[in-house]
């Protein structure tokens, strides 16, 4: 494109050319972005690792995890034929608090054996054994979450296929470096320092002493069970009201300050006085406006990007100075319309992009259908008095104006055409060959047959009395001798479903008003008892989207048992760690709602992929009180020594997958708007979740076990 320019530019001098929609920009912020806050979500778990283990060693050990699981990544990306992208970029940063969890854990693990007394190289092979296979069920489980978002219909699949694959690429690539490299490299590290060797500055810095709160916590949750129990069942219902109360989208608000305003203004106009109408409704915006290009009735591009439109139809492209100004730019236009123009009906729906033509759509979150109940086109004249009702009914609700044609209607003179001697036949194929009129094909269906014809309406005069007809006797009589000529005004167009014939009444409302309008719009449909009244609209098809994702959170729910059943060889077991899934998603969602982020495509992956990361903390430490028992510990003691030798790793772990995303939590970009629902169902339900993971499932295991240990 810039190529074109300067050449453009060369060969005419005399004209400035300014690019003035670059989609480009957009894209390459959004990954710009995209790749700070991989180095920024990099150093932030680097430096946990650096605060908890205080050693420098150990965050050099995982600073070679991160780049290396990065090269092994992109490597199988190149063989999966997977690209670099807004989706696949962000599947890495999600991955990458979770690439580190595994290096943390078998480098904790190692130190932990030294500290026993074990020799270097023995404690290299048996803290990596021990924590091999609750990495491994750890790292399937995530998996199994992933998945099934692969085999998501629609935009959610396609919006999600390179995510899923990525963090699964990630977390195997992870998996493999921490078991291959890391206990190499922590060999080569540490062969030559002595187990008790202890840097003095930073031994000498005073940190909390979170073993001693951990002890308290869990010893308060014990002798408090009832308590403990009560709120995990009062929990239950609270989730199911929070999800009938939370806002429903299909997707999240994306940052851009430009707008496409689409106007029909219900009159037949010249381009002339069109192009004035935009200028007249523009111009109480023009301070905000940076740029504007409009559309004003028919186009004749070879390959136009812009619907056809009609001799009423504008399209309006503004470009606000800033994105903070585009709210204000769409509210004053808005009121410019509606105030001088008030027959006109608009709506304004996003610029095209890259994101707005793959997933986006231009659907009305409610459509009001009204049909007649006699089973014709609902009539013009009753119509507008049941939209009068409905909008004195509804005061604040924008009811768009009746879309209005006029056309000309012609009626035979039957007694001038037997006066004339001309029959209806003869001056009918007149008038149809001034039309060039020409019939493709009808469109049978059980009684009815609509007839497909195609004119030539430029041809077509604009006074067609002037048109003349041979008689019989060879003698031309004018057409305006035999028909007298009338004009009407009926719906410029006709909707028809399986429900028949019916207006579109096209409402935009907020979600949680939506319930309260239907039905008083069914109200005032059953009172007037002309219309029938369905509905449709992005607010039943966003439900139906979620219910899909439900049911993937099902479908991974239940992968996650049957892997965990094989791990431990217990159905018990796999309930016990799946059981704090509700409380982490009743987490997420108070999140949600607290920083205003609705229910949508975005926060539901975020939920499912939350409930694969968080139970990795549980499936560690009941494998670890697991191996206790087997060592002859009695339960008591072994939940309380496996929850303390699991503790720091368990942190640690939570808080590099929650520092990796929390720069998504910055907005501005296409990238960050996208993962900000996400990274906030994320955050939500690890926070919970670590808390659960810590005090609550030890008091499941031990209410569970206590008996048979007697």
């Amino acid at each position: 494109l810039n190529g074109m320019m300067a050449r453009f530019e060369k060969e005419y001098p005399e004209i400035k050319f300014n690019i003035t929609r670059d989609q480009t920009l957009l894209l390459d912020y959004s990954i710009q972005n995209l790749r700070s806050n991989i180095i920024i979500g990099a150093i932030l778990a680097c430096l946990v690792i650096f605060l908890f283990l205080r050693d420098f060693r150990s965050p050099m050990l995982v600073t070679i995890t991160i780049p290396l699981s990065l090269v092994v990544s992109l490597l199988f990306f190149f063989i999966a034929g997977i690209t670099i992208n807004i989706i696949s970029l962000s599947g890495l940063i999600l991955g990458i608090g979770m690439m580190v969890d595994n290096s943390i854990i078998v480098i904790d693990n190692i130190t932990q054996q030294r500290e026993r007394g074990y020799k270097l190289k023995e404690s290299v092979v048996k803290g990596v054994g021990e924590v091999f296979a609750p990495m491994l069920s750890s790292v399937l489980t995530t998996c199994s979450v992933f998945l099934p978002l692969i085999f998501l219909s629609g935009i959610a699949g396609a919006l999600f296929y390179d995510q899923a694959m990525a963090v699964t690429i990630g977390l195997i690539s992870s998996l493999m470096v921490a078991v291959l490299v890391i206990p190499v490299y922590y060999y080569l590290f540490y062969r030559k320092l002595p187990v008790d060797h202890k840097n003095k500055l930073l031994t000498s810095i005073k940190g909390y002493d979170y073993h001693a709160a951990y002890e308290r916590g869990l010893m308060w949750v014990f002798r408090h069970q009832k308590l403990v129990w009560t709120l995990f069942i009062l929990i239950i219902p609270a989730t199911f009201f929070l999800y009938k109360f939370i806002e429903k989208s299909k997707l999240p608000p994306v940052t851009h300050d430009d707008t496409m305003l689409i106007v029909d203004w219900n009159q037949p106009l010249n381009p002339h006085e069109s192009d004035l109408r935009v200028a007249n409704i523009s111009k109480p915006a023009k301070e905000l406006i940076a740029h504007q290009t409009s559309y004003v009735a028919g186009q004749q591009f070879i390959l136009s990007h812009t619907p056809e439109l009609s001799q009423s139809e504008a399209i309006i492209y503004y470009k606000a100075k800033s994105a903070g100004d585009l709210a204000q730019l769409e509210n004053t236009i808005t009121e410019a319309v509606k105030k001088q123009y008030p027959d006109a009906t608009f709506r304004f729906t996003m610029a095209d992009n890259i994101f707005n033509m793959i997933f986006s759509d231009n659907e009305f979150n409610l459509v009001a259908k009204i049909i007649s109940k006699d089973n014709n086109p609902p009539d013009p004249d009753k119509l507008n008095l049941f939209l009068e009702k409905i909008s004195a009914k509804l005061p604040n609700l924008y009811i768009e104006p009746v879309l209005w044609q006029e056309q000309i209607l012609l009626v035979t003179r039957p007694q001038m055409l037997s006066l004339y001697k001309v029959e209806h036949s003869t001056i009918h194929s007149v008038i149809q060959n001034a039309a060039r009129e020409s019939r493709l094909f009808s469109i049978n269906h059980g009684t009815y047959s609509i007839p497909i014809i195609m004119g030539d309406e430029e041809s077509f005069s604009n006074d067609i009395t002037k048109l003349s007809v041979r008689n019989f006797e060879g003698i031309d009589i004018p057409v305006s001798e035999l028909l007298k000529e009338s004009r009407v005004r009926d719906f410029k167009s006709i909707i028809s479903g399986n429900e028949g014939d019916y207006y579109p009444l096209n409402l935009r409302v907020a979600d949680k008003d939506a319930k309260k309008i239907m039905s008083e719009i069914e109200t005032l449909g059953k009172e007037d008892k002309n219309f029938d009244i369905l509905f449709a609209g992005s607010y039943f098809s966003n439900r139906e989207m979620i219910k899909e994702l439900i049911v993937i959170l099902t479908v991974a729910l239940l992968l996650l048992f049957f892997i965990l059943a094989a791990q431990f060889e217990s159905l018990i077991q796999p309930a016990i760690i799946l059981s704090e899934v509700v409380v982490d998603i009743f987490g997420a969602m108070l999140f949600l709602i607290a920083f205003g982020a609705g229910l949508n495509l975005m926060s539901m992956i975020g939920i499912v992929v939350m409930s694969g990361i968080i139970i990795n903390d549980s499936i560690l430490k009941v494998d670890t009180i697991n191996r206790l028992r087997r060592e002859g510990y009695s339960l008591l003691r072994a939940i309380i020594t496996g929850g303390a030798r699991r503790l720091k790793p368990i942190i640690m772990t939570s808080l590099t997958t929650i520092l990796a995303i929390a720069p998504f939590l910055v907005r501005g970009d296409m990238g960050s708007d996208l993962q900000y629902p996400l990274s906030l169902a994320l955050i939500g339900g690890m926070i919970v979740g670590t808390i659960v993971s810590i005090f609550f499932i030890p008091v499941f295991y031990f209410n569970i076990y206590k008996k048979r240990e007697r």
